[in-house]
């Protein structure tokens, strides 16, 4: 291999540190609504603000991804979506409740009890199950659509929950589950004592319950 040819390897295997930290940059502007971002848009940004070929996209974002883990804390996590690839910014090390940087804490309310519910049902939550649950705790009136819009809309959209149509026809219904960024950022037993504490309990009370979340922290049963 030539002296040039062998340069310009090299050239394109470096990534150029002033692209990484532009790119660490828009992911962390980006953070603070919670709305995953399209690999598309991250794209779209590096190559309008920085010489950078696409070819090296992927070697720039494994680069921002350190730092973000050993400067910052978070990390990204890859999703799929129907748009395309799409990352969402988590902490990078369990934590014992759920951030509360996340929202205000009437959405956070409405989150953590809305999680609670449908992690103690042990699976999809139907929508009428989920307004009468939310109404019975005080959370959220009966006629309250504007509340109601936050869980069907802006934690869909923060994918803290999923809300998807099940069945045929006259059979069909609109069901709750955990998001893909729940999953990843609040821990079950952080849940578990939540609905302890209410109840006068200790976790280990709902056993099948105490079971997974303490195999999710990795502690002993």
């Amino acid at each position: 291999m030539s002296s040039s040819r062998a340069n310009s390897s090299r050239a394109e295997e470096e990534v150029n540190p002033d692209v990484v930290n532009e790119c660490v940059r828009y992911i962390i502007s980006r953070e603070g609504c919670k709305i995953p971002i399209k690999r598309a848009e991250i794209i779209k940004h590096l190559t309008t603000s920085n010489q950078i070929a696409t070819s090296q996209i992927n070697k720039v974002i494994i680069e921002a991804n350190k730092i973000l883990k050993y400067v910052y804390g978070y990390k990204l996590v890859q999703v799929e979506a129907k748009s395309g690839i799409q990352y969402i910014v988590v902490l990078n090390s369990d934590c014992e409740s759920l951030p509360s940087t996340c929202m205000d804490m009437q959405q956070r309310k409405l989150l953590v009890a809305a999680l609670v519910h449908i992690y103690m049902t042990g699976g999809p939550v139907k929508e009428d199950d989920m307004w009468k649950y939310l109404s019975e705790a005080s959370l959220l009136d009966e006629n309250d659509h504007a509340g109601r819009k936050i869980l069907t809309d802006t934690f869909v959209k923060q994918m803290y929950l999923l809300f998807t149509k099940v069945g045929e026809r006259e059979l069909a219904k609109n069901v709750f589950e955990w998001g893909q960024r729940a999953i990843e950022e609040v821990p079950k037993i952080f849940l578990l004592k939540k609905i302890a504490e209410a109840f006068d309990k200790t976790p280990d009370h709902w056993h099948e319950q105490f079971k997974e979340a303490s195999e999710d922290t990795g502690q002993e049963t």
